[in-house]
């Protein structure tokens, strides 16, 4: 996969060369100023992710450049498009352990949150979760994952509590997506792993669920949430556009389960 990531790189170089790939902006002539200047930087995101909301509808900053993927985003970074890439700070410790001449800036430019998606019928498990919710931010198995999560590489807690005997819990996740380190399929264990994975883990052993999977596209899952084919669905959702798909009717959402910093990433001065 890292090899077909590479020669995909190697590809779009090669475009952005001959002045093909340039996002939403034109190449400008500014560099990057100091850390708490930032406001005035050209930053890439990549589209729809929550660091596009966030810069574009509450920090509204000028110089925003939106692009179609993170890869995208890289090559615009590397060719002096934007100076700098917004991102969630889980994804960015996979972007600078994968490519050694990224780094993180040190301050946080903002905050998102996860939060899970319910399904219409199900507000029984709504409820449940929000009065779970707290008492799991407070735990030490939180605390755990959190220092789990921010970290060059995952390492997933391979030991948590399974209840096979329950009521059935239909979970909707997304392991063949770009999810990493929320929801992922992990080929050690042969089990999806992950942040989402772990909350959920956590929340069906509290109530005595027994979580049936069901793992397919991003599509798919929002219409099996919107539908009631599933009962909760969790994959990196941001708070920053649940109450929007609340609003339209089509599922219930969660409290924020996880909390996260949403960061910017630049190239190493060396």
């Amino acid at each position: 996969m890292r090899a077909k990531k590479r020669i995909l790189l190697r590809l779009l170089c090669l475009l952005l060369s001959f002045g093909l790939l340039s996002g939403c902006g034109g190449r400008g002539e500014g560099q990057a100023g100091t850390a708490g200047d930032w406001r005035s930087w050209r930053i890439g995101t990549p589209l729809a992710w929550s660091s596009d909301y966030y810069l574009s509808e509450q920090e509204r900053i000028p110089n925003l450049y939106l692009y179609d993927s993170i890869g995208d985003c890289i090559m615009a970074l590397r060719f002096g498009y934007v100076d700098a890439i917004a991102v969630d700070a889980l994804y960015a410790y996979s972007m600078v352990a994968e490519y050694s001449d990224l780094v993180i800036q040190p301050e946080p430019i903002g905050e998102d949150a996860l939060v899970a998606y319910i399904t219409n019928a199900r507000r029984d498990i709504l409820e449940q979760m929000n009065t779970y919710i707290p008492q799991f931010k407070s735990s030490e198995a939180y605390a755990d994952l959190v220092a789990r999560a921010n970290a060059e590489t995952f390492t997933p807690n391979t030991d948590l509590p399974v209840i096979t005997d329950g009521e059935v819990l239909r979970v909707a996740i997304n392991t063949g997506g770009a999810g990493y380190p929320y929801s992922y399929y992990d080929f050690v264990t042969g089990e999806p792993q992950g942040v989402d994975i772990e909350f959920i883990k956590h929340f069906a052993a509290a109530y005595g669920y027994t979580i049936e999977w069901f793992d397919s596209s991003w599509d798919a899952c929002s219409l099996a949430i919107a539908s009631g084919d599933v009962d909760v669905f969790v994959y990196a959702i941001s708070q920053y556009y649940a109450g929007e798909v609340e609003a339209m009717g089509t599922c219930l959402h969660s409290d924020a389960y996880f909390d996260l910093d949403l960061v910017l990433v630049t190239q190493s001065e060396s």
